[in-house]
């Protein structure tokens, strides 16, 4: 494993580019869930680094530990934290790509070492990482109890930013695959916002630096990813965290990570917050932010829900009876770990976006037909690919019955599969017929062309 810790001679003040990326980028942490074995070397290695203190600061309600990380000694005073949703990882992978930095880039850290005292606390919730809930073991979300106080790690963050009296606080999230960046034909792959801390939407001294800040990240964002930039929901949430620091003065900053095409574990984003963040001590340590004015940060489009769906078939003809008719698919992957891809929508679903778009004009839906197995079996390819061909979709088996040795994915049940026509909330099971004669298996969401063997799409977003 990458050493988090590289000797700062072998690196000078390089730009964060594409070209070095890898020079930041820590190993280990490419994955949809960061749970914490994951982070335990690095952490090691950053008690081992004498640049850095490392602070246990208490414990999640199960009791694992969590620690805070504070480099620098200067008056202008940040605060970091992520994983606070167990969940929503990217920006823990992140927080240790800057700490890579920091250490390894000795003349970008003398920049702002006297200036700026920063604290970060990766892995607020590791009881919910560990279970990849967005919840903590209580089952209380943390981000809804800012003021009931009923968690222990809301009570450890509150009392953090009362201690620590920050300056600008950077609040790390993930947001949901689906949202689109404004009125773009793509996923959000970053969304910013500096939250609101009364109904009003005042725009208090603290918030109107943390607008500012979020101006120069704007203009990061429109260059390494252009329209792929959102702006999140101002309205403001009384329970959640980010809201009441704003009101407490801290200039509070969220940075929401979303899906990037083709990229499962969200690496784009998490390259973008190891930009952003690095952006932002720029300008923070600096006071270049204090040039901008709201227009940058009014300019970024609000980002809009539900708008991406995983897999989008349109204009399929079904046949039921003697009644036919033309609609839309959406099939919902179910990621991470796409254990139950189902239907998710029918009917026009035009004003929405695919990650996976396939054109079913000409195509015709086709219920699965069940395969019984009643002994053990081994599926190769040839064999399961003459199964599909004669419109076999699905096992009526349990999973320990078959070694699938396909290369291709499989579906099992108890129970019938077989739908004479496609409705919401059923497996994503099925057939599509050419009119040519061509075939496409639907299996657990995924296109198969019976032809070749090949499949479509991929549980990527």
């Amino acid at each position: 494993m990458k050493s988090v810790i590289l000797l700062a001679s072998l690196f000078m003040s390089l730009p964060v580019s594409a070209e070095n990326w890898s020079s930041y980028r820590v190993e280990g942490l490419d994955k949809a869930q960061i749970r914490p074995v994951d982070i335990q070397s690095h952490l090691q290695q950053v008690i081992d680094n004498p640049l850095f203190e490392v602070t246990p600061i208490g414990s999640s309600y199960l009791g694992q530990p969590i620690h805070r990380i504070t480099i620098g000694k200067g008056s202008t005073k940040l605060m970091l934290w992520s994983q606070m949703h167990g969940d929503e990882s990217t920006a823990t992978s992140a927080l240790f790509d800057l700490i890579n930095r920091m250490a390894t880039e000795e003349e970008w850290r003398q920049s702002w070492q006297d200036k700026l005292t920063i604290y970060m606390i990766p892995m607020l919730n590791p009881d919910g990482a560990e279970q990849a809930t967005r919840t903590n073991a209580q089952g209380i979300d943390i981000n809804r109890d800012a003021r009931a106080l009923q968690t222990p790690e809301g009570r450890l963050l509150l009392a953090q930013a009362k201690e620590l009296k920050p300056d600008f606080g950077f609040n790390l999230h993930d947001q949901n695959r689906f949202y689109s960046a404004g009125h773009h034909s793509n996923p959000a792959t970053i969304s910013l916002l500096a939250p609101a801390f009364n109904d009003r939407k005042s725009i208090s001294p603290a918030r109107h630096r943390a607008m500012q800040v979020i101006g120069v990240l704007k203009q990061v964002a429109d260059e390494r990813i252009p329209e792929h930039l959102g702006r999140y929901d101002d309205t403001y949430a009384p329970r959640a965290f980010g809201d009441n620091l704003a009101g407490m003065g801290i200039s509070t900053i969220l940075i929401e990570s979303g899906a990037h095409r083709q990229d499962p574990n969200r690496q784009v984003a998490r390259e973008m917050n190891l930009i952003m963040l690095s952006t932002a001590i720029d300008s923070i340590q600096s006071g270049s932010y204090t040039e901008q004015d709201l227009s940058a940060y009014q300019a970024i489009p609000f980002n809009r829900r539900g708008v991406f769906q995983d897999v989008l078939l349109t204009d399929l003809q079904v046949q039921e009876g003697t009644q036919k008719y033309r609609v839309d698919l959406a099939l919902d992957l179910n990621l991470p770990g796409a254990k139950q891809p189902r239907i998710k929508e029918v009917g026009d679903l035009s004003p929405y976006l695919g990650f996976f778009e396939f054109d079913a004009n000409h195509w015709q839906y086709q219920p699965a037909k069940g395969y019984a197995v009643t002994e053990a079996m081994t599926l190769n390819q040839a064999d399961y690919l003459a199964l599909l061909n004669q419109g076999y979709g699905y096992f009526q088996s349990s999973a320990e019955q078959l070694d699938n040795q396909s290369g291709l994915p499989i579906a099992t049940s108890s129970t019938s599969m077989s739908d004479s026509r496609p409705r919401a909330g059923h497996k994503a099971v099925f057939f599509l017929h050419h009119k040519d004669g061509r075939k496409i298996a639907v299996i657990q969401g995924l296109l198969i062309d019976l032809g070749s063997g090949k499949v479509l799409n991929s549980y990527s977003t």
